[in-house]
């Protein structure tokens, strides 16, 4: 599965053009890139489809996207033991 830097540098796209195609803060993608950060379903849309890509081809947002999917706790209650 190919990571952001690698489907960014594909197409040749410095991180401040990819930002700027995606509507997005250039610190934004550098964040994702470094792993700092873990962007929300809207960016990981946003720059994905600046990419012509899906966000679940992309390596960083693939643990997002299963972190979202999975079942939280409810607040306020003693997770069962």
């Amino acid at each position: 599965m190919p990571t952001l830097r690698e489907l960014r540098a594909d197409r040749l796209l410095t991180i401040r053009e990819l930002a700027q195609q995606a509507g997005v803060a250039p610190s934004s993608i550098y964040l994702i890139e470094t792993r700092r950060a873990t962007p929300r379903m809207a960016t990981m849309r946003r720059i994905a489809s600046a990419l012509g890509v899906d966000p679940e081809t992309v390596a960083e947002f693939q643990q997002a996207i299963e972190t979202a999917k999975a079942p939280h706790p409810r607040r306020g209650r003693a997770a069962p033991r």
